[in-house]
């Protein structure tokens, strides 16, 4: 089963949950937050790193007769053609290909962009996560990838936010668990979490993380709840070390569990 770990902002505890989620379960790790990845900052091993390309159009200007039929098929603007000059836009391009393939005169060669690189480490546990070169405006070709090196079975630290990176993250999880903090802050942005799991028709529970605090995050939540991590120092410390939780092995077992017969 692959189960995605997700929140609907940043800094409620998401990788805390996600990375003993998979260690105290023995389960791969994938770390989706390509743009600031640190899942591997708590498993340290042998490390093994891929460049990740993607496609995007070149122009020959010695075939080329600025036509203008590839700037009109581009959805998303990234060629320019002028009368004596055709300009291209990586930064902007999906690389679907329509350019090259409707090119009469096949001015136009779809080349290899590097952004990023797919990295895998040999720890306790499997981890695999992305790097998405400083820049690169579109970080779900990358995920993509490195969801291609993902079995059936799987931890996914998902990016935060609800926006495409969280939904590419997500789309192919068997169950989903939230994490939010009892907040007020929280609670809106898990709203807003809970309402593209419906969406999506994905299963999905909640786990409060620094469960204490005085705000009654449990009275509004009208979802199982499957998992409370105490609001304590030593977590926050130890998570600021770099260290997994060992003390509180037994609560991420059971949210395993539970997530599992969701």
């Amino acid at each position: 089963m692959r189960i995605a770990v997700a929140s609907g902002k940043g800094g409620t505890g998401k990788t805390t949950v996600a990375v003993n989620l998979a260690y105290f379960n023995k389960i791969d790790l994938f770390d989706l937050d390509v743009e600031e990845p640190n899942d591997h900052i708590f498993f340290k091993g042998e490390r093994k790193e891929k460049v990740v390309c993607r496609k995007v159009p070149k122009v020959d200007e010695s075939k080329c007769d600025y036509c203008g039929i590839c700037r009109d098929v581009c959805e998303y603007n990234a060629i320019v053609v002028l009368k004596d000059k055709a300009y291209t836009f990586p930064e902007l391009c999906h690389s679907c290909g329509a350019c090259s393939y409707f090119c009469p005169r096949n001015a136009i060669e779809e080349v290899d962009k590097p952004i990023g690189k797919i990295v895998e480490v040999r720890s306790d546990v499997k981890l695999t996560y992305g790097v998405l070169e400083i820049g690169e405006a579109m970080p779900t070709p990358l995920m993509r990838a490195v969801k291609r090196k993902m079995g059936k079975k799987a931890i996914i630290d998902c990016p935060p936010g609800t926006s495409c990176p969280f939904v590419e993250s997500v789309i192919d999880a068997d169950v989903c668990i939230l994490v939010c903090e009892p907040t007020p802050f929280s609670y809106h942005d898990l709203k807003l979490a809970m309402d593209v799991m419906k969406k999506l028709d994905k299963k999905f529970g909640v786990v409060i993380n620094k469960h204490g605090l005085p705000f009654r995050i449990e009275d509004k939540i009208q979802a199982p709840i499957i998992g409370r991590i105490p609001f304590s120092r030593e977590i926050a410390e130890k998570y600021s070390k770099g260290e997994l939780l060992f003390d509180y092995g037994e609560i991420f077992r059971e949210i395993y569990d539970r997530a599992v017969s969701l």
